[in-house]
């Protein structure tokens, strides 16, 4: 039996499972507070696994990896980026936690509401972070398409997988809500975190020699040889994009309303800080180990390097009889980790049309026709998302970025709202406004978007976010004296 062969059975047996769990897990209560954050008790080895398999799957298996393919050694700022997450955590999810927990929020549009009591920003941000919560969502539904096609070595085309995975998803999710995201995470993200290593010490062990291992990547055209203060510039640049956008990713601060308290979250905080070292790093080596392994025998360009790590173990599966086994099990550990993603990112798209959308319009429905509505819009937009993902044409590291340069915008309105007591909400919205419109401007513009300095647009736009912010900020302050 060759490697496909195993995988396919791995991936089908495992998808088998999902909807038995989400059945299991179903819990009577049906109250959307139970429904979209498990009662808001959640404890500590489920919120790490739930936090780890959320954060690493498709745009860390084959995005990253891409680039890293594409790039060479530059593209490891991404580590640390990874890594950067936790500190800016720190900075507001306590406080965020305790305030969740009092006032029973299930969105961050609750929290905004809350916060500034004026609907004008609260749908101007959410609205923003529907845009780029649904981005995230067709990057990972495309990577889990890309995988099981190159998995079944094109017998499943990419449009069948990425539909039948959603029914797969939009089933379980159904059923179980958040109960039934975690225990599939707790498993996904054992898969992940044991299948990436794994596969990292064996590509480590067919290359050998690492003085032919610098050698050879000295030949990237980015490589340490070029790292100059352009690609420096943009390595710190991309730290911070990474640590300040994931940390307010929708489905990441539903799971520090979820936590039990600020000592489980603390402590899954803590277990999250070497993730990136075991996870995200050997992923890229691996991704750059390929140029070494495969050579001049396929090169790939554009989208097609998002493919780079399946095509890597379909080869290496070839090569070493004996590893088939652990390459199917990685390759089904790894559509499972990306399916971890999908399902979180819906769970926090449908918690928003339901509660900021269909509660304000219709404000004495019942929790539990609301919790039907959920699991309806579950259905619907797991469905139109398969279909938007099947048409991207862009890489998945392209959409990556983009994704965190918006939010970077939105990130204030959140961040500084926890810390800063007496910000206005006049100053927030025009910082996300003139923030959002300014990045547009700096990437897309011609005559601009080649002259950053390696700084992400992003961050300029972020920079004049809060340079708006402070403006406006003070010239209240001074109207109230």
């Amino acid at each position: 039996m060759n490697s496909d062969s195993l995988a396919l059975i791995f991936v089908a047996v495992y998808l088998f499972c999902l909807p038995i769990i989400g059945w299991l897990v179903k819990s009577k209560n049906n109250e959307i507070r139970e429904y979209y954050l498990a009662g808001g008790s959640v404890g500590f080895l489920g919120l790490f696994f739930t936090l780890y398999a959320t954060t690493y799957s498709g745009n860390t298996m084959l995005g990253f990896a891409g680039r890293a393919y594409r790039d060479g050694p530059v593209s490891l700022f991404a580590v640390l980026g990874m890594a950067a997450v936790i500190p800016v955590f720190m900075l507001f999810a306590r406080e965020l936690n305790e305030l969740a927990k009092k006032k029973k929020f299930i969105t961050i549009a609750d929290f905004l509401r809350f916060r500034y009591q004026k609907a004008i920003l609260v749908y101007t941000v959410n609205l923003l972070l529907i845009i780029t919560l649904a981005s995230y969502v067709l990057t990972n539904l495309k990577a889990a398409g890309l995988l099981l096609e190159v998995i079944s070595d094109g017998q499943i085309p990419m449009v069948y997988g990425i539909f039948g995975l959603a029914t797969v998803m939009a089933f379980y999710e159904s059923m179980g809500g958040m109960r039934a995201v975690i225990w599939t995470d707790m498993l996904q993200g054992i898969m992940l975190l044991v299948g990436g290593l794994l596969v990292f010490f064996i590509v480590l062990f067919n290359l050998r020699d690492a003085d032919v291992i610098n050698d050879r990547i000295s030949l990237y055209t980015t490589g340490w040889e070029a790292l100059d203060n352009y690609q420096l510039t943009k390595g710190i640049s991309l730290i911070f994009m990474f640590g300040i956008a994931i940390a307010i990713y929708p489905h990441a601060l539903q799971r520090i309303f979820a936590a039990k308290d600020w000592f489980t979250l603390r402590k899954s905080f803590k277990w999250m800080c070497v993730m990136p070292l075991v996870t995200t790093l050997p992923i890229m080596l691996t991704a750059m180990a390929a140029v070494l392994i495969l050579g001049d025998i396929q090169y790939l360009e554009g989208s097609e390097s998002d493919r780079v790590i399946p095509i890597l173990l379909q080869f290496l599966s070839q090569e070493f009889v004996f590893l088939k086994f652990i390459l199917a099990l990685f390759m089904a550990a790894a559509l499972a980790a990306i399916m971890s993603t999908v399902d979180s990112a819906l769970l926090s798209l449908g918690s928003m049309f339901t509660q900021d959308i269909v509660r304000p319009i219709y404000p004495k429905i019942s929790d539990s026709r609301l919790a039907n509505v959920g699991r309806l819009m579950t259905w619907i937009l797991m469905f139109t998302m398969a279909a938007l993902a099947v048409s991207l044409s862009n890489t998945i590291w392209s959409l990556i970025v983009l994704k965190l340069e918006i939010m970077l915008q939105v990130a204030p309105s959140i961040i500084l709202g926890v810390m800063l007591k007496e910000l206005k909400w006049q100053a927030v919205l025009s910082g996300v406004v003139v923030g959002v419109v300014s990045t547009l401007y700096l990437k897309f513009s011609p005559q601009i978007s080649f002259n950053l300095m390696g700084i992400h647009a992003g961050i300029w736009g972020l920079l004049i976010n809060l340079s708006s912010i402070f403006f406006i900020q003070l010239i209240f302050s001074r109207k109230i004296k």
